[in-house]
């Protein structure tokens, strides 16, 4: 069910993750984020609000980077967030700046971007800093091919928890925590989408992310996807 009607992030992990990982890397004013995949800058606005800390975002939809910062300078904490239009991963953006903690939301990560990402975060966080992401995963061995379409092919685009693992393991961190978002994070995520598609501009107005976000949503429901898929959450450290 719905329990947060002004939910607006991009995936099921929301306020809540963000928040957790924030906590667990005791993220205070001097602290330096990386969140990377920001979509409309929600999990940005809420390190900034709750933390004070300054942020450093990253999202490369067309539309959303805009969108990020409206909502940051609507919400009061522009001076504390900075929005990149790029990915720092792929553009090989190098600097010497080392960061406290590194989210990567819902959604950026992909067949494509968990190496590097894994890779990447070794090299930025500072000493025994922390690293938390959000992906889905299959929870069953038997997925329906109506499935397997909208939501990825099994054991390619969608991983399972136990893969994962081995991801954190290899890269030579610690993890800290693990989880499944509850229900109410897709009822809420969903919901966030079904508004969405009455947009006539930004990055939801586009025709093709209408049909697929239509589509993903009424399988969702249909096929009872809850008995196949979950949203991991994970929270991890440096050693």
């Amino acid at each position: 069910m719905v329990t947060d009607a002004y939910y607006n992030f991009t995936s099921p992990g929301g306020r809540e993750c963000t928040v957790a990982a924030a906590r667990f890397a005791a993220v205070n004013p001097s602290s330096s984020i990386l969140v990377l995949g920001c979509g409309c800058g929600a999990g940005a606005v809420v390190l900034a609000k709750e933390f004070r800390c300054k942020v450093l975002a990253a999202e490369t939809r067309d539309g959303l980077s805009q969108e990020a910062r409206r909502s940051c300078e609507n919400k009061g904490v522009s001076h504390l967030v900075t929005v990149l239009d790029i990915d720092p991963i792929e553009s090989k953006r190098d600097d010497e700046e080392l960061f406290d903690l590194i989210i990567a939301e819902g959604g950026y990560l992909t067949s494509a971007s968990r190496a590097p990402f894994f890779k990447y975060i070794n090299k930025k966080l500072a000493p025994r800093g922390w690293a938390a992401f959000a992906d889905k995963i299959y929870t069953s061995s038997q997925i329906p091919l109506t499935v397997q379409k909208v939501f990825g092919e099994k054991n390619k685009d969608t991983l399972s928890e136990e893969l994962y693992r081995d991801l954190i393991k290899d890269a030579g961190l610690d993890l800290q925590y693990t989880g499944l978002t509850p229900a109410s994070g897709w009822d809420n995520y969903y919901a966030h989408m079904a508004r969405r598609l009455t947009d006539t501009q930004g990055y939801y107005s586009g025709q093709t992310v209408k049909s697929a976000l239509h589509k993903e949503i009424n399988q969702f429901y249909k096929m009872d996807c809850l008995k196949y898929l979950g949203y991991l959450f994970c929270i991890c450290r440096r050693k």
